[in-house]
């Protein structure tokens, strides 16, 4: 008896046969049950359940378990879904605060050499604003009408201080400026050329100057420059455009009074006829080598017949070049070589001149530009750009708007209502007329300390005060 082998396929039949193997094959018909496709509910379901299962997550798993109840899958559900919303919330406000400041402030370090630092820009303001005898030459020179005496006119000399604080008199003068003004007229003189004959220059000032140990010229060193008490004595201070391209900026190799700048300064009280302060002696201000001397600089009073040490700890904040790419709206600084693009149309619109753009410099000029809107001239004591010197007959003027140009809020009155409305700006138009703070910052707090002269004591730095009587 032979035997036959049935092979079943799917749709056909193949029979084996055990002599010969011979192959029959003939078609026959299965019945086949197609597998139902899975829908995208059941494929998410599915790879869910997974997740749940196979993470570290916390509570994930929990969900998953088919052997605990269905009240504690949903609670344990409810758990999770609401630890995803709140990590959802801390995610989109981190981002916020990250797009809101996307700059990070670090120290970097708070040991950098000293020699990295410029040396800081010396400005010295006697108080003395009207030098007596100063102002006797001044008037002996003058054209005077016959009913006014030369005595009377060296009195009147004293309300040029008007021009630097208006209304420091406290009456009102006008009629006494009105009367100057023409008299200053009528000899053709300009308010800078009446200023500079009653102010004493720095070689009557200074008398002895050291720098690194080394007695040197006052007059090499130190400048005549404008700040906003007046006629001031600089020393590294540039406001030239010239100053930028040369290294010309001085700088110190080591710390301590011998490697800084020491100066024997001679205010000569006897020579006092106009001061804006209740005192005798000087105003010594410490800043950046390119900012204008404002009141906001570091300052120090320095008294008649006193030693005083001024201490510096600089500091510097700088921003990586990376920080070009943000928007200036975003990174809330600038850099000096963009002013002139963003604030600036050119340099004939501006009203003062800088060699570079600091903040300080460009507060200066929204002051300067308000004076010039409101009473069509800018005080003496700002560098000028071809632009008319308020003379006495704008004091009025001045005094009316000090407001205005003297605050720490440009074009707003020193209103304290209005003051505590302002919030932190967001934009470059909410900044006192456009002025944006620095990217890179110098600033040089300083220390001081002093004690009373005594000729009868010696030490072995005495010759330098010697060689100055």
């Amino acid at each position: 008896m032979s035997k036959r082998m049935f092979y079943l396929t799917r749709g056909y039949e193949y029979q084996d046969s055990a002599a010969g193997r011979s192959l029959d094959m003939k078609q026959v018909k299965i019945q086949t049950r197609k597998k139902p496709r899975a829908t995208w509910w059941d494929i998410l379901k599915k790879e869910t359940f997974d997740f749940c299962r196979e993470t570290g997550l916390h509570g994930y798993k929990y969900i998953s378990q088919t052997q605990r109840s269905k009240p504690e899958r949903i609670v344990w559900a409810i758990i999770v879904l609401t630890s995803f919303c709140c990590a959802l919330a801390l995610i989109n406000m981190s981002w916020d605060d990250y797009a809101s400041r996307p700059t990070l402030t670090v120290i970097e370090s708070t040991h950098h050499g000293i020699w990295h630092y410029p040396f800081p820009a010396i400005t010295i303001c006697n108080f003395n604003r009207v030098s007596y005898n100063l102002t006797k030459e001044f008037v002996n020179k003058l054209k005077i009408p016959t009913n006014i005496s030369k005595e009377y006119l060296i009195q009147e000399m004293r309300l040029t201080i008007e021009l630097i604080l208006p209304g420091v008199f406290g009456y009102d003068v006008q009629k006494n400026l009105t009367r100057l003004q023409n008299i200053i007229d009528d000899n053709d003189l300009s308010i800078l050329d009446v200023i500079s004959s009653i102010t004493r220059n720095c070689s009557t000032l200074l008398i002895m100057c050291k720098w690194k140990g080394l007695v040197v010229s006052c007059d090499k060193h130190f400048k005549q420059s404008l700040a906003r008490e007046g006629f001031c004595c600089s020393f590294n201070y540039y406001t030239s455009s010239d100053a930028v391209t040369s290294d010309n900026v001085q700088k110190s190799a080591a710390c301590g009074s011998e490697t800084g700048m020491s100066v024997i300064i001679n205010p000569e009280p006897n020579d006092y006829h106009a001061t804006y302060v209740g005192t005798t002696g000087v105003k010594t201000m410490v800043h950046y080598s390119y900012d204008y001397p404002n009141f906001n600089a570091q300052s120090q009073i320095i008294r008649l017949n006193s030693e005083h040490f001024l201490s510096i700890n600089p500091a510097l904040m700088y921003s990586k070049e990376e920080v070009r790419d943000l928007a200036i709206s975003t990174r809330n600084c600038i850099f000096d070589d963009e002013a002139n693009g963003v604030l600036y149309a050119d340099d004939e619109t501006r009203n003062l001149t800088f060699a570079k753009y600091t903040y300080h410099n460009c507060l200066a000029e929204c002051r300067a530009s308000i004076v010039k809107a409101k009473c069509g001239c800018i005080p003496y004591y700002f560098p000028q750009n071809s632009t008319r010197v308020c003379n006495f007959k704008d004091v009025k003027c001045l005094k009316k708007y000090e407001s205005y140009f003297d605050s720490s809020w440009p074009d707003m009155e020193q209103n304290y209502r209005d003051l505590i409305k302002l919030q932190t700006p967001n934009d470059i138009e909410k900044y006192p007329c456009g002025c944006m703070p620095d990217c890179t910052l110098y600033v040089y707090p300083i220390e001081s300390s002093f004690g009373t002269l005594d000729s009868n004591v010696y030490y072995n730095k005495g010759n330098f005060l010697r060689d100055s009587r």
